[in-house]
């Protein structure tokens, strides 16, 4: 009888490697984007000079041109790789990044961010079971539930009209973060290809029509505010946070879009030295529910 090789124990090792590195990854997006909310806040809600259609132009024209000599040495695309870009140019691009930047006029960060990535594991839980036939376990329905009851407090919290529009628009960025989630959950593009396509497809779509329109306000702006904003949006967010979120999702995979219920937290607690924005106790516990929502989702 032939024995079987002894089990070296290299593959769990392997396994185990890879997911630290992946929640790594994880944790470094979620904290770039945690500060991103409060960076934006204070640009566009305190008077500042530049406004949100400078913020992208300025994360994806940063961000577009680091990256180009990655879409110019690309494998030709296939038809599939191709529908793939779109979805992720939509749900991680400029359409995302605008909404998210107008809404922060209107409403605080900590709720932005609780809003925004806080929704965004249900948004994509919903889309995986729809599409991806995904089968949540009763830990991770009872995380989902939770984050429905914590968006729905922040919603009942309304207080103005403006404010409504913002978490409104929130809400419309997170649904198309999901679906790019999604989409690449199942895509042949490499975390990297995906991210220089989302930047320079920004970069061509976005920055030509709003230097055509007239909109910038750059010139006007104060030096260390358009370096704060250059370094931030252009290179920490548009290349370091995407390509660190769609790295980790290549490694660990759905667990991936549940490290977000630490943004709220981050810039929920940024925002009180940053912006003087302190949350009242009923906000600061659907900020919680959220976030222990998205917890109890990664553990399901």
């Amino acid at each position: 009888m032939r024995s079987s090789p002894p089990s070296t124990g290299f593959a769990p090792v392997a396994r185990d490697r890879s997911f630290l590195i992946g929640i790594g990854w994880a944790l470094l997006a979620v904290t770039i984007w945690g500060g991103w909310f409060v960076v934006t806040r204070r640009a566009v809600g305190t008077g500042n000079v530049l406004g949100p259609a400078d913020l992208v132009a300025i994360r994806f024209g940063c961000g577009g041109l680091i990256l180009l000599p990655v879409v110019l040495r690309l494998r030709r695309l296939t038809r599939r790789d191709a529908a793939d870009a779109v979805w992720l140019i939509l749900g991680q691009g400029a359409p995302f990044a605008l909404l998210i930047s107008i809404a922060l006029r209107y409403a605080p960060a900590g709720h932005g961010a609780a809003l925004t990535p806080g929704t965004m594991p249900l948004m994509a839980a919903v889309l995986g079971i729809l599409c991806l036939r995904d089968r949540p376990s009763r830990t991770a329905l009872a995380g989902l539930a939770l984050i429905l009851v914590g968006a729905l407090a922040l919603a009942g919290a309304v207080e103005t009209r403006e404010e409504l529009l913002g978490y409104g628009m929130f809400l419309a960025a997170a649904l198309l973060w999901a679906i790019g989630t999604v989409r690449m959950r199942r895509s042949a593009l490499r975390p990297v290809e995906a991210t220089a396509l989302i930047c320079v497809a920004s970069l061509i779509g976005y920055v030509p029509p709003y230097l055509a329109l007239g909109l910038s306000r750059i010139p006007a702006a104060p030096a260390g505010e358009l370096a704060l904003q250059v370094i931030y949006q252009g290179v920490l967010v548009s290349v370091v946070g995407l390509l660190a979120f769609n790295r980790s999702l290549a490694l660990i995979g759905r667990r991936t879009p549940a490290f977000t219920a630490l943004v709220p937290v981050i810039a929920t607690l940024l925002a009180i030295p940053v912006l003087g924005e302190f949350p009242s106790v009923a906000s600061a516990l659907a900020v919680a529910a959220i976030a222990l929502g998205v917890l109890l989702t990664t553990r399901g």
